[in-house]
Parts: C-alpha cells; structure tokens; sequence
C-alpha cells in the first residue's frame, strides 16, 4: 500500500506559470494504491473503472501507460503480474491535486511490486509524465508537493523548497460545485499576459509579494498575515478572470463568518475555495452548508503531512 497527499495552493496560482513562487502543501488525505495480483490493469472503484495502459485511449488509461512506460525503463525493474487499486481520499477534479497524488503512488506502487524503489527524481519525472496526459503543460507543483509533502515555497525553476519548522495550517476547504478550469483559465491569463503584458506582469510581481509576506508570516505563526495575503491574492486573480461567481461569494461568506482570508486554490473557474478561519471553522462551514456548499476542514503542512507508506500499511 502507498500514498500520496492532494494539495493546497495556499497563494500564487497562474503566476507560478510564469516563473514567480507559490505558496503551496500537502494535505493529510490523498490517493492510497494497493497492489494485488492481476494483469497490469489501473483500477478505480469507485469510478467502476478497470483499465489496462493506453486501453480505449482515455486520459487516466494513457496516464496510466505514461507511468508504466517509464517505469519499465528503471534499471533491474521486472515487471510484475499485478494490478493497481486506487482509492481517493480527496474530491477529485477539484484542483487539490488528486491527479498528482494518483501518479505519484501509483509509481511508486509499481516499482516497489516489481523490485526497485524509485528515487525522488525519478518520481517526479514519472509523475511529470502522468500529469502531462492530464493537464497539457502543469507547473509541476502537484506532483511536487504529493512527492515530497509538508509545506514550502514552489518554482518552475527551483520546485519546491520547504519552510523551516514545517508549519501547519488549519483550512476549510469548500467546492463550489462548479468543476475548475485549469486549461481555460491559463489560457485566459495567457490572453491578458499578451494583451496587456504591463498589467499581467504587475499583478503577478504583487501576487509575489503576497506570497513571500506570507511565508515570513508563516514562521512567526502569524495567521492574521496570512489571512490579509490571500484576501489580496483573490482579489488580483479575479482582475486576472480566474475567479467566478461562485467562489466570489464562497469568500464573502466566509469571511462574513469570520475568516482571515479566504480564497480560491487551483486553476480557479470553479472547484475549491480556501478558508483560513482559525477557532470560526464551524461558523464558516455552516455558511456554506446554509447557501448549498460543501466543505470539510483539514490541516496543511507539517513534517508528517506525507508518509510515502501509511503506518497501517506497513503493520
């Protein structure tokens, strides 16, 4: 049995693309894969979905040869006689990463079946290669964070550099039930990046600033900061057009009920909103609920947010 964590983009979405930093960590649930024995096949149960690499050429089948494709180029691989049994703890579709987390533990599963165990390079360009299928051009910050978990500063350039002293942040996490649009939203923003490239780019340098006060804020454990910091990023990614209807009302709720911040997280369109409400996360959860959002609460971050094995696995 392995694991992997979904994640959060606490601040920094779209700008990432273009090369400034995100804010981003793992949360406590992901995707666990089970090995059993079997024919190659990727199963999802709960999708009722059983496939072999590249069958019917669907994403999650052509992610699926992606990964085995690569793993079978690892030196003293052997392939086994298994399948893969995916089980997701995080709504997927949702831009917390559930895609990621499935990519990452299922590579890791099928090199640790067929006698090799995958250094975190070599995952993270297993994964890259999944999550292409997936998404076209992804930052790499999913895959990032499910590899490597806990909490941390992301670039293109750098990938991900984890905060001193692991910090730990409680959210509510709510969907708008709206599925996200990663691919239209960088698209759009990549119309704004040409159309008004002075604009974009200043929006992106504030997102910046945002991102960095935030992670200073972190380490002195100043969640009022940090709360202000992601008020401030949604405010530049709706003038970037990522935001919506939905999400926009979702953070005027949540801070009406007493959040410090309170934004979108992932691509934007639609998908998941962001609370940080520490000591009011049942007064912004019954905000929601009243208005017909769901939501749960979670805890990002920490040096044990990610075990590569869940400690029930290994017993």
């Amino acid at each position: 049995m392995t694991f992997a964590p979904g994640k959060v983009i606490l601040l920094g979405e779209h700008a990432v693309v273009y090369g400034h930093p995100a804010l981003a960590g793992a949360l406590g649930d992901g995707v666990d894969v089970e090995v059993v024995p079997g024919e190659g096949r990727l199963r999802v149960p709960a999708w009722d979905v059983a496939v072999l690499p590249g069958e019917g050429a669907t994403a999650l089948s052509l992610a699926w040869a992606a990964i085995c494709e690569a793993v079978s180029r690892v030196p003293g691989y052997a392939r086994p006689a298994v399948d893969l049994v995916a089980r997701f703890g995080v709504p997927t579709g949702s831009g917390l990463g559930s895609s990621a987390a499935l990519s990452v533990a299922a590579a890791r599963a099928l090199g640790e079946a067929g006698g090799v165990s995958l250094g975190e390079l070599a995952l993270l360009e297993i994964a890259m290669a999944a999550e292409t299928v997936f998404h076209g051009k992804p930052s790499g910050i999913d895959h990032a964070v499910a590899a490597r978990g806990g909490f941390g500063l992301f670039t293109r350039a750098a990938g991900l550099s984890p905060l001193p002293g692991g910090p730990r942040v409680p959210l509510v996490i709510g969907h708008t039930g709206r599925a996200r649009d990663t691919r239209g939203r960088v698209a759009r923003v990549a119309e704004l990046a040409s159309e008004r490239p002075g604009e974009t780019a200043a929006h992106f340098a504030a997102i910046e600033a945002l991102v960095r006060r935030a992670a200073a804020a972190l380490l002195e454990e100043d969640l009022a900061t940090v709360g202000a910091a992601m008020n401030d990023n949604q405010e530049h990614l709706a003038a970037l057009e990522v935001s919506c209807p939905e999400i926009d009302r979702m953070c005027d709720l949540a801070r009406a009920a007493g959040a410090l911040g309170a934004k979108l997280t992932g691509g934007g369109g639609g998908g998941c909103v962001i609370a940080l409400a520490p000591g009011r996360e049942e007064a912004v959860q019954a905000a929601w609920t009243a208005a017909g959002f769901r939501s749960f609460t979670t805890v990002v971050g920490g040096r044990d947010a990610a075990p590569a094995i869940r400690a029930e696995a290994r017993a």
